[in-house]
């Protein structure tokens, strides 16, 4: 009776530890760890963990608070895979499209954007992966004061 319970538990056990390694892993840590020092001179303000999944249809929006006379550096860190990018694009407090790090135009994929604030307020940063799917990844956040 006793093998049989403990039998019970390990099957239990060794389930949740495989279904959790297989469903919803995103360590962010490594991303921040592998792209902090592409900041460069700029200085690091925050980090947002993106997390999307295919079934959600939210887009992840962020919101921060730029100063007039800064610059601010968003940089993507993803898993870099073909197909499934991460596409980070800001809008400023009237979410008017300001900049993107996807050139649609040209079709091309840049790992940050810069942008030299003119105008203090609240600016909006959201987080997609290329053909709206699931995918796993962090935005860092630097600026400059010039």
């Amino acid at each position: 009776m006793k093998e049989r319970r403990g039998l019970r538990i390990l099957i239990v056990l060794a389930t949740l530890f495989y279904s959790g390694s297989l469903f919803g892993q995103c360590d962010t840590d490594i991303f921040l760890d592998k792209c902090a020092s592409n900041l460069g001179t700029f200085n690091y303000i925050k980090s947002f963990s993106v997390n999307a999944s295919s079934r959600k249809k939210a887009i992840p929006e962020y919101s921060y608070v730029f100063s007039k006379g800064s610059t601010y550096m968003l940089i993507v860190c993803d898993q870099n895979v073909n197909g499934g990018r991460m596409v980070v694009t800001l809008y400023d407090r009237e979410h008017k499209l300001i900049a993107s790090t996807y050139d649609e135009k040209n079709n091309k994929y840049y790992s940050d954007l810069t942008y030299p604030c003119e105008a203090t307020g609240v600016y909006y940063i959201r987080a997609t992966f290329e053909g709206s799917r699931s995918g796993c990844g962090m935005c860092i956040l630097g600026f400059n004061k010039e």
